[in-house]
Protein backbone atom coordinates (compact mmCIF):
# COMPACT_ATOMS: atom_id res chain seq x y z
CA UNK A 1 0.00 0.00 0.00
CA UNK A 2 2.87 2.37 0.80
CA UNK A 3 4.45 1.56 -2.59
CA UNK A 4 1.26 2.49 -4.43
CA UNK A 5 1.01 5.80 -2.53
CA UNK A 6 4.63 6.66 -3.42
CA UNK A 7 3.93 5.98 -7.12
CA UNK A 8 0.85 8.17 -6.98
CA UNK A 9 2.78 10.97 -5.28
CA UNK A 10 5.65 10.74 -7.80
CA UNK A 11 3.22 10.76 -10.73
CA UNK A 12 1.40 13.76 -9.26
CA UNK A 13 4.66 15.68 -8.72
CA UNK A 14 5.92 14.98 -12.24
CA UNK A 15 2.57 16.04 -13.70
CA UNK A 16 2.61 19.23 -11.66
CA UNK A 17 6.16 20.10 -12.79
CA UNK A 18 5.26 19.54 -16.45
CA UNK A 19 2.10 21.64 -16.08
CA UNK A 20 3.93 24.53 -14.43
CA UNK A 21 6.72 24.46 -17.02
CA UNK A 22 4.18 24.64 -19.85
CA UNK A 23 2.54 27.68 -18.22
CA UNK A 24 5.75 29.74 -18.26
CA UNK A 25 5.12 33.18 -19.77
CA UNK A 26 6.75 33.73 -23.13
CA UNK A 27 9.15 36.68 -23.35
CA UNK A 28 7.84 39.84 -24.97
CA UNK A 29 8.81 40.82 -28.50
CA UNK A 30 10.17 44.35 -28.11
CA UNK A 31 11.35 46.96 -30.58
CA UNK A 32 13.34 49.95 -29.36
CA UNK A 33 13.84 52.91 -31.65
CA UNK A 34 16.73 55.25 -30.83
CA UNK A 35 16.25 58.63 -32.54
CA UNK A 36 19.29 60.84 -33.13
CA UNK A 37 20.01 64.07 -34.99
CA UNK A 38 22.71 64.47 -37.67
CA UNK A 39 25.29 65.03 -34.89
CA UNK A 40 24.35 61.69 -33.30
CA UNK A 41 22.71 63.31 -30.27
CA UNK A 42 19.50 61.78 -28.86
CA UNK A 43 16.27 63.57 -29.81
CA UNK A 44 13.49 63.69 -27.21
CA UNK A 45 9.86 64.43 -28.05
CA UNK A 46 9.96 62.87 -31.53
CA UNK A 47 6.90 60.94 -32.72
CA UNK A 48 7.78 57.38 -33.75
CA UNK A 49 5.31 55.21 -35.69
CA UNK A 50 5.69 51.51 -36.46
CA UNK A 51 3.44 50.11 -39.17
CA UNK A 52 3.36 47.64 -42.02
CA UNK A 53 2.40 49.59 -45.11
CA UNK A 54 3.00 47.04 -47.84
CA UNK A 55 1.80 43.53 -47.02
CA UNK A 56 1.80 40.70 -49.52
CA UNK A 57 -1.11 40.86 -51.98
CA UNK A 58 -3.94 38.60 -50.88
CA UNK A 59 -2.89 38.52 -47.23
CA UNK A 60 -5.09 39.61 -44.36
CA UNK A 61 -3.97 42.63 -42.34
CA UNK A 62 -2.95 41.97 -38.74
CA UNK A 63 -4.92 44.01 -36.20
CA UNK A 64 -3.11 46.32 -33.78
CA UNK A 65 0.08 46.39 -35.86
CA UNK A 66 0.32 50.18 -36.09
CA UNK A 67 1.67 51.77 -32.92
CA UNK A 68 2.86 55.27 -32.11
CA UNK A 69 4.99 56.55 -29.24
CA UNK A 70 7.06 59.58 -28.29
CA UNK A 71 10.78 59.41 -27.55
CA UNK A 72 11.92 59.91 -23.96
CA UNK A 73 14.75 62.17 -22.74
CA UNK A 74 17.27 59.61 -24.06
CA UNK A 75 15.69 59.65 -27.53
CA UNK A 76 14.20 56.16 -27.15
CA UNK A 77 10.73 54.81 -27.89
CA UNK A 78 9.77 51.23 -26.98
CA UNK A 79 7.11 49.03 -28.59
CA UNK A 80 5.86 45.60 -27.47
CA UNK A 81 4.31 43.08 -29.84
CA UNK A 82 3.10 39.52 -29.43
CA UNK A 83 4.49 38.17 -32.70
CA UNK A 84 7.43 38.60 -35.03
CA UNK A 85 7.07 41.32 -37.64
CA UNK A 86 8.92 43.42 -40.17
CA UNK A 87 7.74 46.99 -39.73
CA UNK A 88 8.31 50.37 -41.33
CA UNK A 89 9.57 53.00 -38.88
CA UNK A 90 8.78 56.66 -39.45
CA UNK A 91 9.93 59.47 -37.19
CA UNK A 92 8.84 63.11 -37.11
CA UNK A 93 9.94 65.96 -34.90
CA UNK A 94 8.52 69.45 -35.29
CA UNK A 95 10.43 72.34 -33.81
CA UNK A 96 8.77 75.41 -35.38
CA UNK A 97 9.45 76.49 -37.98
CA UNK A 98 11.44 73.33 -38.82
CA UNK A 99 10.33 69.73 -39.35
CA UNK A 100 12.72 66.79 -39.06
CA UNK A 101 11.98 63.38 -40.59
CA UNK A 102 13.60 59.96 -40.61
CA UNK A 103 12.73 56.38 -41.51
CA UNK A 104 14.01 52.83 -41.29
CA UNK A 105 12.79 49.23 -41.09
CA UNK A 106 12.86 47.00 -38.01
CA UNK A 107 12.65 43.22 -37.89
CA UNK A 108 11.18 42.04 -34.60
CA UNK A 109 12.08 38.51 -33.52
CA UNK A 110 9.71 36.63 -31.23
CA UNK A 111 10.77 36.80 -27.59
CA UNK A 112 13.72 39.13 -28.33
CA UNK A 113 14.49 42.83 -27.95
CA UNK A 114 15.64 44.55 -31.14
CA UNK A 115 17.10 48.06 -31.15
CA UNK A 116 17.67 50.25 -34.20
CA UNK A 117 18.74 53.85 -34.68
CA UNK A 118 16.94 56.35 -36.87
CA UNK A 119 18.63 59.61 -37.84
CA UNK A 120 16.29 62.53 -38.48
CA UNK A 121 17.15 65.35 -40.86
CA UNK A 122 15.70 68.80 -41.47
CA UNK A 123 13.21 68.94 -44.36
Amino acid sequence: MVLINNKIIKTFLIGTIIFLASCAKEKDTIGIIQVVNTSGQPVSGATVTLNQQNGMPGTTAINDLKKTSTTDLNGRASFTYQYEAILDVSVEKTSPPDTYLGSNVIRLLRGKTTTITVEIVKQ
